[in-house]
């Protein structure tokens, strides 16, 4: 079983070792020390990574069997005496996360009485509350709550108590583990049981940011950032206010009203943009209509366009049958060529038999609609589609 020498000291990452083992599993490595400073992914704390000698440790796991941790390597590691290095500002970043949640989950306790049932640190780091709902006031609150803890910079202290003493020690949540408990303390703040690496100071996890809350099934999903995460994420923001202040030319204060000016100045450029599409669609209609050929007591208006939108067709052959003895024939070719028949209310003629001929002419099977029929079928050109509606043959 692998001395874990990281529970006494987060802060070593360089390290010499001796490799016990070395298991080749099709292909990967495995490889066995005798004490280590490589963190392992355990308690929602992704792994190390790093070197051992001259490969890297691409993972870190832990054994069943007998709790020894597998150094995963992408090159052979010699049984014997090796040197090691852990990525520093991977573990860092780690330290930061894994001590800001511990601090951040006392905060939701003491502000909300929500305690913390999940812990998730990857690319994004989040705890789930047991809270249904937790205002933005509320959150807010739970957040300053951290930072000012962070302000006071108190000791972390990381240890395996005696039984005596573990007994006098209120914990947020006793883990069910066979062994001794390993215990975090954040001065007198939250004392929690935990295996991970953190901070020796809270001061170092530097500043706490949530930044964003999502409901679950079972409560509450707080996404935060601590440490250099925060810091980066706050630079990008400003250099984004920056760039937006600039944009709008206003003060970055002033950005929340700038920008609603621009929403509603968009919104009435979008009315009067479909209100000036819809008179050039009535115009349009005017011009079809007049194009009309009869066919005995109802006019029949025909008419294909390549890669026009299909709400358009539609709205012409809706504007075209308003009209009493219309009947319209409409082709689009593109990727796709799509048909749409219409007629008039009063027009009695079943156009359903020429619309299903004219689809599978053209390689489609069966369109669908009432009044309207639309369909559509594979393009075989514009020349095709305009040849197909020239042909079809309306009942009398």
């Amino acid at each position: 079983m692998t001395i874990r020498s990281y529970y006494g000291d987060s802060y070593r990452w360089e390290f010499d070792a001796t490799v016990l083992e070395v298991l080749d599993e099709s292909g990967a490595p495995r490889v066995v020390l005798d004490a280590s400073y490589f963190y392992p992914t355990s308690g929602g704390q992704p792994h190390d990574t790093g070197t051992l000698g001259n490969a890297n440790v691409m993972d870190v796991s832990i054994r069943a069997s007998d709790g020894a941790l597998l150094h995963h390597v992408d090159a052979p590691v010699a049984i014997g005496p090796t040197n090691a290095t852990i990525h520093g500002a991977r573990r860092f970043d780690h330290m930061q996360q894994h001590s800001g949640q511990h601090i951040l989950s006392q905060a939701f306790i003491r502000v909300a009485n929500a305690t913390t049932i999940g812990f998730h640190l990857a690319d994004t780091v989040s705890i789930d509350l047991d809270a249904p709902a937790l205002s933005d006031a509320t959150i807010a609150d739970a957040t300053e709550v951290a930072n000012q803890l962070l302000a006071a910079n108190v000791a972390v202290r990381a240890w395996f108590p005696s039984a005596e003493e573990l007994a006098d020690i209120t914990l947020r949540k006793m883990p069910d583990v066979d062994g001794p408990v390993r215990i975090v303390a954040i001065g007198d703040f939250d004392i929690s049981a935990c295996g991970g690496t953190h901070v020796a100071r809270a001061g170092e996890v530097g500043l706490l940011s949530v930044v964003r809350t999502e409901r679950m099934k079972r409560g509450t999903r707080i996404e935060f950032m601590a440490g250099h995460r925060a810091r980066a994420d706050y630079a990008r923001k400003h250099a984004i206010v920056q760039q937006l202040s600039a944009a709008l030319t206003c003060a970055p204060a002033e950005l929340p009203d700038a920008v609603a000016r621009q929403a509603n100045t968009i919104a009435d450029t979008r009315r009067a943009l479909v209100a000036y599409r819809e008179r050039d669609l009535d115009d349009e209609a005017l011009a079809l209509a007049a194009q009309a050929t009869q066919h005995g007591a109802v006019k029949v208006v025909r008419a294909t366009w390549t890669g026009r939108a299909i709400d358009e067709v539609k709205g012409l052959a809706l504007r075209l049958t308003t009209e009493a003895d219309t009947v319209v024939l409409f082709g689009v070719d593109g990727a796709r060529v799509q048909l749409v028949f219409a007629r008039s209310e009063n027009v009695t003629l079943d156009l359903k038999p020429a619309f299903d001929r004219a689809l599978a002419a053209l390689g489609g099977g069966k369109g669908g609609g009432g009044r309207i029929l639309m369909g559509s079928a594979s393009s075989m050109g514009a020349a095709a589609l305009e040849e197909v509606l020239g042909n079809v043959e309306l009942p009398s």
